[in-house]
């Protein structure tokens, strides 16, 4: 036993030496080098906060852990505090075909007539008191739309009705009444199951528990990636090649805006916990897409904000 006592504390004495030197390298490493180090400190802080099993408590601390590292927080870029109450930080996506827009309670649509599917969703998210509703019975056509897709077109498919502007956000943040507005076909693409069901719900759910603890207000525009002409049809309707996100969030203290993009492809995907693996330029999603994103901004402040992929997932 004592010998037993003696390896670990050599041991415990050698780990506290290494991260005193980690820390001396780090306090003089210039902002590439220190996150180098935070690169490889996240990796295994991410084993330990995605592994589905950690206590919420625990994910919290970490989360906030690696909210404080530059790998992680990126740059801020300055920009005028946006509406609070829109469903696009400034402006929605643009189209240069035109799309129809589509207001709804709780998050806005850009519909795509000729295709006929939406090209994106966009929805804001904010602390809330979380009330469970039940989960509509059906899928509705919008009558709103001349393609008025029925939820007929999807039986046997093999693809599910795969929500944009997802129900459980929308129904905490804004009620019944907008929860089943989600339920409209015009906020609906064909997607995979495990897809749905599995990483890209994750992503959904990171959004409105973790995102929203950390930041507060997460404004979240979504949409699919089509071929031209889209490579397969569930009869009239595209199925997406990938589906695409952009997270942003205004900090206050800094005066400006950050923002993530996520690009997933359209694969049978339970589940992946290394989400850097996705995060792409909001300016490849622009060049997929054929959409303009934060049009409201000046053209620098977009080169600014769009040009370069986040460091790392948040």
């Amino acid at each position: 036993m004592r010998r037993l006592l003696q390896v670990l504390g050599w041991f415990t004495v050698a780990a506290c030496a290494c991260l005193a030197v980690l820390c001396v390298v780090y306090g003089l490493s210039d902002r590439p080098g220190k996150m180098a180090i935070e690169h490889q400190v996240l990796n295994v802080v991410d084993g330990v906060r995605e592994d589905g099993m950690t206590p919420d408590k625990v994910v919290g601390a970490l989360d906030r852990f690696a909210d404080g590292t530059e790998a992680v927080k990126g740059d801020v870029v300055p920009a005028p505090e946006p509406d609070r109450d829109a469903t696009a930080p400034y402006g929605e996506p643009v189209d240069r075909r035109g799309l129809r827009h589509l207001a709804n309670k709780g998050y806005s649509v850009g519909y795509d007539e000729s295709l006929p599917s939406a090209r994106w969703s966009s929805y804001r998210v904010f602390p809330y008191r979380d009330v469970h509703l039940e989960r509509p019975a059906a899928f509705k056509p919008d009558l709103r739309t001349t393609a008025r897709v029925t939820t007929g077109e999807y039986v046997r498919s093999g693809y599910d009705r795969g929500h944009l502007a997802p129900n459980y956000a929308i129904s905490v943040c804004y009620g019944e009444e907008a929860q089943k507005e989600t339920f409209l076909l015009s906020n609906v693409v064909p997607q995979l199951h495990p897809l749905n069901a599995g990483l890209w719900k994750d992503l959904e759910q990171r959004i409105v528990h973790r995102y929203v603890e950390r930041y507060g207000t997460v404004w979240v525009q979504v949409g699919p990636v089509f071929a031209e002409p889209p490579a397969k049809k569930v009869g009239r309707l595209p199925v997406p090649d990938a589906f695409w996100m952009v997270v942003s969030e205004y900090e206050k203290e800094q005066r400006g805006i950050r923002a993530i993009a996520y690009l997933v492809p359209h694969e049978e995907n339970w589940r992946d916990r290394e989400l850097t693996r996705y995060v792409v330029s909001i300016r490849k999603l622009e060049a997929l897409t054929g959409l303009d994103f934060f049009p409201k901004l000046p053209p620098a402040t977009q080169d600014r904000l769009e040009s370069a992929p986040a460091p790392r997932a948040w």
